[in-house]
């Protein structure tokens, strides 16, 4: 993209895209986690605790990633003029909304499959009784 293409609209659209490809990537972990859970209680082996770890990995990488583009914008955004510092500082204690929901459902997700990591060995032995 040239510099003069670059807009903070299409910066704004970049944000978008990067947190629907995150959300898609979270919500695999999630079905990931639940056909684990089924395999476990099909075949009687440990799946879904394995699948807690896999769960905290995608959780933590979609935070940084997240994170870390947003800075990576607000910085191109500042180079090109196309905002100034005070409205940067704005956007980074106050972000889009659909970002601070992609960002708390990375949250989500490593909380969960920490738990499920710890757990989830005992949970189909409960729910089986």
């Amino acid at each position: 993209m040239n510099a003069k293409q670059i807009t903070s609209e299409s910066l704004f659209k970049e944000l978008d895209r990067i947190c629907v490809a995150m959300c898609v990537i979270l919500a695999c972990s999630w079905l990931f986690a639940a056909f684990s859970y089924y395999l476990s209680r099909k075949t009687g082996t440990d799946w879904f605790s394995r699948s807690g770890s896999v769960m905290c990995l995608v959780g933590t990488a979609a935070c940084f990633r997240l994170g870390g583009f947003l800075q990576r914008k607000l910085a191109i955004a500042l180079k090109q003029g196309l905002a100034t510092v005070q409205r940067e500082i704005e956007l980074v204690l106050e972000p889009p909304h659909f970002y601070q929901l992609v960002l708390y459902f990375g949250y989500a997700t490593g909380i969960a499959g920490t738990a499920i990591w710890g757990y989830g060995d005992m949970l189909p032995r409960l729910l089986t009784k």
